[in-house]
């Protein structure tokens, strides 16, 4: 599975891409009236002029009675005929345009209807068809990945609607203030942000964002103060929930509140196949407290086949470290060679600055990194999407939507590339950190184990810790990994800093 996925990522950054599905958009609230208007004088038209309008017309109709009786495949058929026919200019065009953007989503087409309501938006042809196509634009930027790019950038930002309300108001008003951020302009996304009903979903993602800003403005305090706004907000949704979670454990653990941090830890919600990375830092949170043994369970856990290919080369580290405190210093070095072991194919593929597809080892944690993640999710739901208008069993409508998802693909696997590289030279840099760390990890046991031998026979134990006697009962690991028990670990652990070793006798 491992040497299938990183082939299928290789082939991607050449030019291809696999893919998965989603769900799709729902329908509008309400259904606009259809009547078709006509503006001012027109040119007369030629017989032939004439006779495609009122085909283009007929094919409206058509349509429009297909999407009432919920038969959007005929629909998107029939629509497409009628709208390859049409101007701008024609009475039908925007109604024609959304009903065959509902359409093609309601056929699971969600990227088609994205496009197709996007410019149908901002060319803003009357409030009605503006209003409901943003419902749908809303509801399928919630629903899964989208193109950003296309929906957020040219749909929402660069355009004004005061004219909506609701749900809607606060899904315009929650973009634009984001972006006015994104770009230094933290007044105008102030206005927006203060728009945004107290009650909405987006109520709670602005509250998280305020969180960040005031934590990269180091103001910690002010920071926990809105995530832990986010955590009492109705509107927050279980991911933003857990993401303030994170990020709040994080910052206790930075000022040495470590329980909060550890019951922070344990409330997240995701899976637990999904926390590898909480797992390592609730293992830093124990540590922190006086915890070995609690903490090297939960590195423990670690060796269930599920965290395999987790990028976790702080684990070398922290392990090294517990076995050091209580002079288990064979083990201690054991642990540095296992992280030469893990990770040094990938360290000799970055010595020789080969390419990411090369490095099956980063490249697998690549594809995990949210940025990375977003860009290839939406490029897999590019591909399914394609792949089913093939079966549209329209040869012009199925030429359309092939023209549509070929363009957005190449354009997002360039980005996809782009954004592998840049994660690549990142955690390139972070492995040849964490390489150096364990060397000196390396050299400080061996001055340990030095020391140990004149505190060990001629002196008290260094810290001056009495012995604790464990009353707790212990139960052998029986060798089998349950997903319910993976953050339940504890493994015993003697300190051996008063026992003799055996080669002890060197230095008496």
């Amino acid at each position: 599975m491992r040497n299938a996925l990183c082939f299928i990522i290789g082939w991607l950054l050449l030019g291809a891409v696999t893919v998965q599905g989603r769900d799709m958009p729902a329908e509008p609230v309400a259904e606009p009236a259809v009547q078709a208007e006509t503006e001012g004088a027109a040119e007369p038209l030629t017989a032939d002029e004439a006779a495609t309008g009122e085909n283009a017309r007929e094919r409206f109709l058509s349509g429009y009675a297909l999407f009432q009786a919920g038969k959007y495949r005929e629909a998107c058929r029939v629509l497409y005929d009628g709208f390859s026919r049409m101007t701008p200019d024609d009475a039908d065009y925007e109604w024609t345009a959304f009903f065959f953007g509902i359409s093609l989503g309601k056929c699971g087409f969600s990227h088609a209807a994205t496009d197709i309501l996007t410019h149908l938006v901002t060319r803003k042809p009357n409030t009605k068809i503006v209003s409901y196509s943003l419902e749908v634009l809303e509801d399928i930027s919630r629903r899964g990945p989208f193109d950003r790019d296309l929906l957020v950038d040219t749909a929402l930002c660069d355009q004004s609607y005061d004219f909506v309300q609701g749900d809607i108001a606060d899904f315009v008003n929650y973009y634009q203030g984001e972006y006015n951020w994104d770009h230094g302009l933290f007044s105008w996304g102030d206005i927006h942000f203060g728009r945004i009903r107290t009650d909405s979903h987006y109520h709670s993602k602005v509250l998280f964002q305020k969180g960040l800003r005031a934590l990269y403005a180091d103001r910690t305090d002010t920071a926990i103060g809105f995530f832990r706004k986010v955590l009492a907000a109705p509107g927050a949704s279980a991911v933003l929930k857990d993401d303030a979670r994170k990020t709040l454990a994080r910052l206790y653990y930075e000022i040495g509140r470590f329980a909060d941090a550890d019951f922070l830890y344990q409330q997240i919600e995701m899976s637990i196949l999904d926390q590898s990375r909480n797992l390592l830092e609730r293992a830093w949170v124990h540590y922190r407290m006086g915890n070995p043994e609690r903490s090297m369970g939960l590195l423990y856990s670690f060796e269930a086949p599920s965290f395999r290919n987790a990028f976790t080369p702080e684990f070398f580290i922290l392990k090294a470290f517990i076995y050091k405190d209580v002079c288990h210093y064979e083990e201690a070095l054991g642990v540095i060679d296992q992280f030469a072991d893990r990770y040094g194919d990938a360290l000799k593929q970055v010595y020789d600055r080969r390419p990411p597809e090369d490095n099956d080892a980063l490249l697998l944690v690549i594809l995990s990194r949210p940025r990375v993640k977003r860009l290839w999710q939406f490029l897999t739901l590019l591909q399914d999407e394609q792949a089913a208008s093939a079966k549209i069993g329209d040869e012009k409508l199925g030429d359309y939507l092939e023209r549509v998802y070929e363009l957005k693909r190449a354009e997002y696997r360039r980005k996809f590339r782009l954004a592998v590289k840049d994660e690549y030279e990142t955690m390139a840099d972070a492995l040849l950190r964490f390489e150096e760390e364990a060397h000196l990890m390396e050299y400080e046991i061996g001055l340990d184990m030095y020391q140990r031998v004149s505190e060990a026979h001629y002196g008290r134990r260094s810290d001056g810790r009495p012995e604790k006697e464990d009353r707790s009962a212990v139960y052998r690991f029986q060798g089998e990994f349950w997903n319910d028990e993976l953050d339940q670990y504890r493994v015993t652990l003697p300190d051996k800093c008063q026992e003799a070793e055996e080669w002890d006798i060197f230095f008496k």
